[in-house]
């Protein structure tokens, strides 16, 4: 009994293991492409696992998931066996994530949950009061500093009137310097590819560093609503 609940233990550690195994953030190496064709079979591909095995785990453990079914041939179980024996072997250093991969790992969608209330969740705003996101946000972007401005707007909120597309607005819109750098980042990616936004060719996603790199400004809502005239919207 005490072996089969060693069994089970073994199965459920690779199976954490291999869901945390990021596409993007395998190291690159000899059976690299082989693990991700393996392993997504049963398993989700997500980040990079902190996890570090020794190759005497590593061969108990894929001889384990072969009971369970995976199908390799001797060279495919070598190639993998030495593959993770090698990346994720005790002491191996853990690849830091990109910005963009450390944004992704926020859900932009839960976070503008805390939008919803004014900008709805059709990104259409409410008349009078808080402008469109929808069709409105690729227009900013296309501004000469208008990612900064957007990053701005979220650490510092906005007062005051504007007009979108000829249509005006006086609200308020709160200040959410509470929020990771990375929520922000993914809010922002969020709404900028909502509701047939497009980012403009040649802006990537939006990263930590750029969220960062705003904060400490110390702006008030005013200055922000100052800011936005130099951007030549209309």
């Amino acid at each position: 009994m005490k072996a089969k609940y060693l069994v089970w233990g073994m199965f459920l550690a690779l199976t954490a293991l291999w869901a945390g195994l990021g596409q993007n953030a395998l190291p690159e190496g000899p059976g690299r492409e082989l693990v991700l064709q393996k392993c997504q079979t049963c398993h989700e591909i997500g980040f990079v696992t902190r996890e570090r095995q020794t190759r005497e785990r590593w061969d108990s453990l894929i001889t384990e998931m072969q009971s369970y079914g995976l199908r390799l041939t001797p060279e495919e179980r070598a190639t993998i066996l030495n593959y993770l024996a090698t990346q994720f072997a005790p002491g191996a250093s853990v690849p830091a994530p990109t910005p963009a991969q450390a944004a992704a790992a926020v859900s932009g969608a839960a976070v503008y949950n805390n939008c919803i209330g004014c900008h709805q969740a059709n990104g259409a705003g409410i008349p009078g009061v808080f402008p469109p996101l929808a069709g409105h946000v690729p227009q900013i972007l296309a501004a000469k500093g208008g990612r900064e401005w957007l990053i701005q707007v979220m650490l510092y909120g906005l007062q005051g009137a504007i007009s979108v597309k000829g249509a005006s607005y006086n609200g308020l819109m709160p200040a959410y310097p509470q929020l990771s750098d990375a929520e922000i980042a993914a809010v922002l990616n969020h709404i900028a590819t909502q509701w047939g936004n497009a980012l403009p060719t040649g802006q990537g996603a939006f990263t930590e560093a750029e969220v960062k790199a705003q904060r400490g400004k110390n702006l008030s809502p005013q200055q922000v609503l100052a800011a936005r005239g130099q951007l030549g919207l209309r």
